[in-house]
């Protein structure tokens, strides 16, 4: 039907009846045909539809109604962009927090300093109570052996001594790795930092920045292992490499533990090579450090460009790749 005898009709209706005519609404059937009726009819119900006024004027439009996967939909997106503009709010705080508590990149690195420094000094005691830790083992196994020599039973005070002595050292090397970690963290921390500092200030790295970065970089003396073969594999191959590059004898051989002598000079490269496993046993850490000629010296301190060489070559070495070679050789054996 052309729009003028529509619009004509419509007009007819509403001066014809206008006791009736107290509301019209204009709806869309299926078919895309128009139709304007003083309800709306059971099969458009929920449909979109426009009310109008006796003038024929639009009053209100109503649109159709949501089918339940649209309200689920429309839902999850209310929700995702509450959880976006909190996560925007964090950022804003952080930021802040981040300006506040620091004026300059070289605040952020000497607070960063800081803590490494105080985690350093706890792992170097840590290490330093090692010594005496294999030296209290060494003589209770030494009294377990003498008494199987003389066809005695080892007393079970000795054997739970024993046992004793050997968590303890599997527990400080544990605290060591834990420091070492703690490390990286707060390197990665740093570096975070650092790069929202700079945008935040508009300031660009400098050479200082990045090699103070470099000293924090991914700690290739820890090897992640599992399962069980496995781990054995790699321990074997740590051992061989112990045994390629310390440069002092190997003191201590033992079933999760490998040190070699204290160093006696600077250039001595002394190791401690140690298999922690995870409370179900089925994973494994192996973990390879350097032993410094004094307990209370830093890590850094203790260590040579070619001590730092045999840290940086354990994982790729032992992992299966060709390994680094030793000091003052070639290539390895």
């Amino acid at each position: 039907m052309p729009r003028r005898a529509v619009f004509g009709m419509l007009c007819l209706f509403v001066v014809a009846s206008p006791a009736a005519a107290q509301s019209l609404y204009r709806w869309v059937d299926d078919q895309g045909n128009v139709h304007y009726t003083d309800s709306i009819p059971p099969t458009q119900a929920g449909k979109a539809h426009v009310e109008m006024s006796e003038q024929g004027m639009r009053m209100r439009e109503v649109p159709r109604v949501k089918t339940p996967e649209e309200v689920e939909r429309e839902r999850e997106l209310e929700r995702l962009r509450a959880q976006q503009a909190e996560l925007i709010e964090e950022r804003k705080a952080a930021d802040q927090r981040l300006l506040r508590k620091y004026r300059s990149v070289d605040d952020l690195i000497m607070a960063s300093d800081g803590k490494l420094a105080a985690i350093d000094f706890q792992i170097q005691m840590d290490k330093g109570s090692i010594p005496l830790q294999q030296t209290r083992l060494a003589s209770l196994r030494a009294e377990a052996a003498e008494s199987e020599r003389q066809d005695r039973p080892v007393d079970e005070k000795l054997a739970a001594d024993i046992a004793d002595a050997e968590r303890a050292i599997q527990e400080t090397l544990s605290a060591i790795l834990r420091g070492e970690e703690q490390k990286r963290e707060l390197r990665v921390e740093l570096e975070r930092d650092l790069e929202r500092f700079r945008e935040l200030r508009n300031l660009s790295p400098t050479q200082h920045d990045e090699a103070m970065l470099d000293a924090g970089k991914p700690l290739d003396n820890i090897i992640r292992c599992q399962p069980l073969d496995e781990c054995e594999r790699l321990w074997q191959r740590a051992i061989a490499y112990v045994e390629r590059h310390a440069t002092v004898p190997i003191e201590v051989a033992g079933e999760n533990v490998v040190m070699t002598v204290a160093p006696a000079k600077q250039a001595d490269i002394a190791l401690i090579l140690s298999r922690l496993w995870e409370p179900d046993a089925q994973r494994g850490t192996i973990f390879l450090d350097m032993r410094c000629r004094s307990s209370q010296a830093s890590t850094t301190a203790c260590q040579t460009e070619a001590q730092h060489k045999v840290l940086d070559g354990f994982r790729v070495a032992v992992e299966g790749r060709q390994p680094a070679a030793s000091p003052g050789s070639s290539s390895d054996r």
